[in-house]
């Protein structure tokens, strides 16, 4: 394989992105998580190696998924996206070995973390992501909501997988403190949701900014099926659900949602939530969904807020 500058390689993986899902990875796990099993004197099973190890699994899996789709839209990006996609300049043969280098680095930690884990079910986790995300690029991200349904899947499965890992011990917790077990596992699932619907949302929008090509090329989308006007008023619906999974928990009074902190940071989540909502009503051009879909990708990093503040 012929050298490949590390700028265009950091963002054919999209660098960003998987620091945001490191991050979020690192937050669910060291804010929520491991100090609700620390309190009552759990051993979780996630220290430190081996959480490490999972998260470099999730990072292969999340930037082979990058590849795959790269590779497969190379003719669409051309209508979509001109220029932006990187598969051309580094070569397909290049981009080819990349993902062949990444999918054995992440078997083989994978491997190894189930080995150490005893939990020989979650080796068959990375086989079964890595060809789903490929069936996805083959055929089902041409077919209406199913492709945009497992994306955000996807992106729920992110702090999702850790709370499979650490099950034993949050079962444990349940039993030792039902009131503390029953708070941590469903702050754990409120992100789940937040980051599934707030993903979907965005999804469907950026099917908004590529429906001239997705047209072009057969892809059965929602924009492509339903029309825009349609479209439009289902991602407002997303973005009313996306509020709700925001502020449900002060409606609830969850106590850790309470505090000045984490009330400023839903606030400005609301706030921006509202300004994308009156943008998407008056969207009408590509270069309105290309900058909405931005905004929502800076909402998710924003929910992070809640992590830190957590």
């Amino acid at each position: 394989m012929s050298s490949v500058p590390i700028l265009d390689f950091l963002r054919l993986v999209r660098f960003p992105n998987l620091v945001v899902v490191a991050l979020t990875q690192v937050l669910v796990y060291y804010r929520i998580i491991l100090p609700a099993l620390d309190s009552q004197g759990i051993e979780g099973v996630l220290r430190p190696w081996k959480f490490f190890e999972l998260c470099l699994v999730t990072l292969a899996i999340t930037a082979c998924g990058y590849l795959i789709n790269d590779l497969r839209d190379v003719r669409i990006d051309a209508i979509n996206h001109p220029g932006k996609n990187l598969v051309l300049k580094m070569g397909r043969h290049n981009v080819q070995w990349l993902f062949a280098a990444i999918v054995f680095v992440g078997y083989l930690f994978a491997l190894l973390l189930a080995m150490r884990l005893d939990e020989r079910q979650l080796l068959g986790l990375f086989p079964v992501a890595i060809g789903t995300l490929a069936l996805y690029s083959v055929t089902l991200k041409r077919l209406p909501f199913i492709g945009n349904f497992l994306v955000a899947l996807y992106c729920a499965g992110v702090p999702g997988i850790l709370v499979i890992t650490e099950r034993e011990g949050l079962r444990k917790l349940v039993a030792a403190t039902p009131t503390l077990g029953a708070d941590t596992v469903r702050v754990c699932l409120l992100f789940m949701v937040f980051a599934f619907v707030a993903t979907l949302l965005r999804e469907l929008v950026k099917d908004l900014e590529d429906m001239r090509g997705d047209r072009q090329e057969g892809r059965q989308t929602i924009p492509v099926m339903l029309g825009v006007a349609t479209s439009r008023r289902l991602a407002i619906v997303l973005g009313m659900m996306v509020i709700v999974s925001v502020v449900s928990p002060v409606l609830l009074g969850w106590p850790a949602f309470m505090q000045p902190p984490m009330l400023i940071c839903i606030g400005l989540l609301l706030l921006a939530l509202v300004v994308i909502l009156i943008q998407l009503a008056q969207a009408r051009q590509q270069v309105d969904y290309h900058k909405l879909s931005r905004q929502i990708k800076f909402l998710l990093v924003g929910g992070l807020g809640l992590l830190i503040f957590f």
